[in-house]
C-alpha cells in the first residue's frame, strides 16, 4: 500500500485517540450524526425536488459542510445551487 494512505490512516487514528482522551468524543459523534441527517435530508429534498431539475449533488464536500454546520450547511448548499442555477 502506498505510503501516504498509510500516514492518512495513522494520523486519523491518532487523531482518534486523542478526541477520545481528551473527552471530546461527542463533538465528533455529533458531527458523525450531523453528516447522516444531511444525507438523508439532501436525498429526501432531491426527491422531491426532481420534477423540476433543481438537485444537490452527495459527495465528501456536501456532506462534510452538512456535517460541520449541521442545519445552516444544508440551507447553504441549496442556496449556493440556485446561485449557480
Amino acid at each position: 500500500m502506498d505510503p501516504i494512505i498509510w500516514l492518512a490512516i495513522v494520523f486519523g487514528l491518532g487523531f482518534f485517540a486523542y478526541l477520545v482522551y481528551t473527552g471530546q468524543f461527542k463533538w465528533l459523534l455529533g458531527v458523525i450524526r450531523n453528516m447522516g441527517l444531511g444525507i438523508a435530508g439532501i436525498l429526501g429534498l432531491n426527491a422531491l425536488l426532481a420534477g423540476i431539475g433543481f438537485t444537490v449533488g452527495v459527495n465528501i464536500i456536501t456532506v462534510l459542510i452538512v456535517g460541520l454546520l449541521g442545519f445552516p450547511g444544508f440551507f447553504l448548499l441549496y442556496a449556493a445551487q440556485l446561485l449557480v442555477r
